[in-house]
């Protein structure tokens, strides 16, 4: 029997976990221009708040091979030894489409995408950073910790909670999720 992903998903490249090696194997290629998710821009300001210079929105990444580059919702860059961490803030549905999306195995290419390219992902459930943003960022900084040494931004967070884990939704979950506005109430109860 499958095990059903939760978030926060965390994905560590291989030569991170095996030879410390911290460098991307493909550097950011810019800006992108994707659509903002409803919780991005609140939890980008909170991000800031607590990593300063080292958040970078919507930022391109192209895979070797690829024609289209991905984009990160938030790159984190570890500024002493360059890890690159892809910040991913997945809701059940789109807005644009309606849609279900970030569904179990949605995702999957691209993952192996930016592993491949030695960043970091770690996928956060929209709901995740819309109720708590701290703890979001508590996981991050721990993350940055646990691989690189670097504690200085998980100092920030020893008053901060654990993340609350959500189970990752199937494609026929995501539709029931949105046959009961459920996007729309967690967004609402954020206001």
């Amino acid at each position: 029997m499958a095990v059903t992903p939760i978030f926060p998903i965390l994905i560590i490249p291989e030569l991170v976990t095996t030879r410390s090696e911290f460098a991307p194997l493909v550097y950011p290629s810019g800006t992108g221009n994707a659509p903002i998710g409803a919780s991005e821009g609140l939890f980008g300001n909170v991000l800031a708040h607590y990593f300063g210079q080292i958040v970078f929105p919507q930022q391109l990444m192209l895979p070797p091979g690829h024609e289209l580059a991905y984009t990160a919702d938030f790159l984190v860059v570890e500024p002493s030894l360059g890890l690159h961490l892809d910040i991913e803030v997945d809701e059940p549905i789109s807005f644009a489409t309606g849609k279900p999306t970030h569904f179990i195995g949605d995702d999957d290419y691209r993952n192996k995408c930016f592993k491949e390219a030695n960043w970091v992902v770690v996928r956060l459930a929209e709901e995740q950073v819309s109720s708590q943003p701290e703890r979001c960022c508590r996981f991050i900084a721990n993350v940055i910790a646990q691989l690189t040494g670097n504690k200085t931004y998980s100092s920030k967070f020893k008053d901060i909670p654990k993340l609350d884990t959500i189970k990752q939704w199937s494609y026929r979950q995501a539709l029931n999720l949105k046959k009961g506005n459920y996007r729309q109430g967690y967004l609402a109860a954020r206001k």
